[in-house]
C-alpha cells in the first residue's frame, strides 16, 4: 500500500472525531416548511424535477442550501434529492445544526448532492466540511449523518466521480482537529 493511501485511512480513522456523538439534525426541521428563492425556475411534473436558476436559497428550518443552480428531484410526494452547484466564482453552500446548543455544520463544493431520506451529503469539486472549528477539505466528501460516517477523498487524475475542471488541490485530503476536541469525543 502506497504512504499516501495509509495516510488517507489514518486520517479517515480521525473523521468520526470531527463530529459529535449523535449526528441527527434538529427534529423540528424535518417538520418545517421547504422555503426557496431564485431569480427563475423550470418544472417538469412528469419527471418530478425542478430546476431553480441564479443566487438560489433554500431553507427548511435550520438546513440552509445557497447555489448558483439548484436541482430538487422528488416522487410526487417527497424531495428525493437535491443537487446544488455553484458558480464559477463562488461554490454551493450548506449549513445545518444539528444538534441543540452546538453551532451550525457548514459545508461547500462545487457540487452538493443532498439525499434527503438517506440523510447524506456528497461535496464535490474543492470540497470542505467543518464543524466546531474542526475542518476537512478535499475533492469529494460524503457526510452520512444516520451512520455518523465521513469519507474523503484527494482528486485522482482518473476519478470519474470528481470531473477534472472541479477538482481543486494537490491530490490529498486535509483535516484540521482544534486541540481538546479528541479528548472531548472519546469520554
Amino acid at each position: 500500500m502506497s504512504r499516501s493511501k495509509r495516510l488517507i485511512i489514518s486520517l479517515l480513522g480521525l473523521a468520526p472525531l470531527l463530529m459529535p456523538v449523535s449526528l441527527h439534525a434538529l427534529p423540528s426541521d424535518w417538520q418545517q416548511e421547504v422555503l426557496i428563492e431564485s431569480n427563475a425556475s423550470d418544472m417538469d411534473r412528469r419527471s418530478g424535477t425542478v430546476i431553480y436558476k441564479g443566487n438560489v436559497i433554500l431553507t427548511q428550518g435550520t438546513l440552509r442550501i445557497a447555489a448558483d443552480r439548484l436541482y430538487i428531484l422528488s416522487d410526487g410526494q417527497k424531495i428525493e434529492k437535491i443537487v446544488a452547484e455553484g458558480s464559477e466564482s463562488e461554490p454551493a453552500t450548506y449549513e445545518q445544526q444539528i444538534e441543540e446548543d452546538k453551532p451550525l455544520t457548514k459545508a461547500h463544493g462545487n457540487r452538493i448532492d443532498y439525499y434527503a431520506g438517506e440523510r447524506r451529503i456528497t461535496l464535490r469539486g474543492d470540497a470542505e466540511l467543518s464543524q466546531q472549528g474542526n475542518q476537512m477539505n478535499g475533492d469529494l466528501i460524503t457526510y452520512d449523518m444516520g451512520t455518523e460516517t465521513i469519507k474523503a477523498r484527494g482528486s485522482q487524475a482518473d476519478d470519474p466521480e470528481v470531473p477534472a475542471e472541479e477538482s481543486a488541490g494537490d491530490g490529498r485530503i486535509r483535516v484540521v482537529i482544534q486541540p481538546g476536541q479528541l479528548k472531548e469525543n472519546n469520554n
